[in-house]
């Protein structure tokens, strides 16, 4: 006999609105190709980075050891915090909201089932959802692979717990007797490894055309920019904590001996070396002379290839640099404004629509339930009014047409005539006709002036206006 769970599953997996009617269940088991084998990728390379493994490349997100990059983790920071933080609401398959709780849900409304919301909220004793979130975004973007656990079992396969599998210490088992994977097994450092179901485990893996099994990370992606990354900031590190150490060569015009050689180097040194001797003027006997072989910051283009670097490492996230808060370095066509909104619309956006499928595919589907993440774009506010000042200023736009625009509440709600709140919506603004700036429209501001009242013989009710074109026409 079927569980609870299972016959939820089977009303709600396989239904619901769509074109051409109920979606058909596909026959079959879909978790068996025993016909498909994974490519794996051999890494070979002595790069710190191209061949590293999943803890090597998690070290570059704030470890505190010689691999961290700042921009690696202002990139992938700026990327998980705002998918973490985003609002999220329940859905049924039908688009209908599902509310968390009373207070939020109409009378006799369905609630969404308390369990899994607490799952959401609460996924487990140390975590809320935005901890585990981030760092499940973080191990993700940063190995390629990102591993919840989904613990324990009520007795109707409820999980009790969610949890997150560190990718360092979680391998992948490929399947023997035909399934794509037999499970997942988790190592931790001294401890038994743990064979895991793959129905208990949410894997969100990275499109990697080498690996069947395993996700490509960003780092992946260009593993020597890392690479080079880190040798710029060595470099530029004991360039500057030995920049008042003299690097150079004393010459004499005649031979001297090692001791009086060793001598000289010491007095020199003593005299004119370390930070606390920049800037001193060098006296030197005759027949000395000193000659630097340091290059000077200027010259080994710190500047430059620290900039060259950065802009590399931006652009593999593809996070701007106005969202770090690096100035308004854009190009001539793109304005701020416009690459916060390609940020939104472009990176995070499908970075949440990927997040919230895969959610309600292996989690919430199980109440029947789909996880939508509520993120979109908001334009900053003068941006708003700026757009519904020009939006307004449109011949034969009708006012509820720009109250739509500046998402105002329709007139009906906030009006206690209702007939006189819709005949108000339906005026419409800057009838077209010549006056005498020759603009084309009527009443139209002067230039410089922040506005006049309506002229009542340049608005008109939909039907009026209407009317007058089937006036004008006949």
């Amino acid at each position: 006999m079927p569980s609870p769970l299972e016959r939820i599953r089977d009303v709600f997996s396989f239904e619901g609105k769509a074109a051409g009617g109920a979606r058909a269940v596909i026959p079959g088991r879909r978790d068996s190709a025993p016909e498909i084998y994974g490519t794996q990728l051999g890494r070979t390379s002595g790069s710190r980075f191209a061949a590293a493994s999943a803890k090597r490349q998690l070290e570059s997100f704030a470890s505190g050891t010689d691999k961290a990059m700042d921009w690696v983790a202002d990139c992938m920071g700026i990327i998980a915090e705002t998918a973490a933080h985003a609002e999220w609401h329940l859905e049924d398959y039908e688009g209908n909201t599902a509310p968390r709780t009373r207070t939020e849900a109409e009378k006799n409304a369905r609630l969404a089932d308390p369990w899994l919301v607490q799952l959401l909220e609460e996924p487990n004793a140390h975590q809320s959802w935005e901890e585990l979130m981030e760092l499940f975004l973080i191990d993700r973007y940063i190995t390629g692979d990102g591993f919840i656990l989904k613990r324990g079992d009520d007795g109707n396969g409820r999980p009790l717990q969610l949890l997150r599998l560190a990718p360092q210490h979680t391998e992948v088992v490929p399947g023997k007797k035909g399934e794509l994977i037999e499970c997942y097994e988790y190592k931790p450092p001294g401890q038994v490894p743990i064979k895991i179901p793959p129905e208990r485990v949410i894997h969100w893996k990275g499109v990697n055309p080498h690996d069947s099994f395993r996700g490509a990370g960003i780092i992946a992606m260009g593993p020597r920019v890392f690479d080079g990354e880190i040798a710029l900031t060595e470099t530029k590190t004991s360039y500057y904590e030995n920049g008042a150490r003299l690097e150079g060569v004393l010459e004499a015009e005649q031979a001297i001996s090692d001791s009086n050689a060793s001598k000289l180097r010491r007095q020199f040194a003593g005299i004119y070396a370390g930070a606390r001797q920049a800037f001193q003027v060098a006296v030197l006997g005759r027949g000395l002379t000193y000659k630097p072989i340091q290059s000077d910051a200027q010259k080994a283009e710190f500047g430059m290839m620290s900039d060259q670097s950065r802009d590399r490492i931006l652009a593999l996230f593809r996070v701007p640099k106005v969202m770090l808060g690096l100035g308004n370095e854009t190009s001539s066509t793109t304005t701020p404004g416009e690459e916060r909104r390609n940020f939104d619309n472009k990176r995070m956006r499908p970075i949440l629509n990927t997040l919230q499928t895969l959610l309600t595919r292996e989690l919430t589907a199980d109440f029947g339930l789909v996880l939508k993440i509520d993120y979109e774009y908001q334009m900053p506010i003068e941006d708003q009014f700026k757009l519904g000042g020009e939006f307004a200023g449109i011949p034969g736009v009708m006012v509820r047409e720009v109250r739509e625009q500046f998402n105002l509440p329709r007139l009906t709600t906030v009006m206690e005539d209702e007939a006189e709140a819709k005949k108000i919506e339906e005026l419409v603004l800057n009838m077209p006709g010549e006056n005498d700036n020759k603009s084309g429209v009527k009443d139209r501001p002067l230039p410089g002036e922040a506005g006049r009242p309506a002229d009542p013989a340049n608005t008109a009710t939909f039907d009026e206006r209407a009317q007058r074109a089937g006036t004008a026409t006949s």
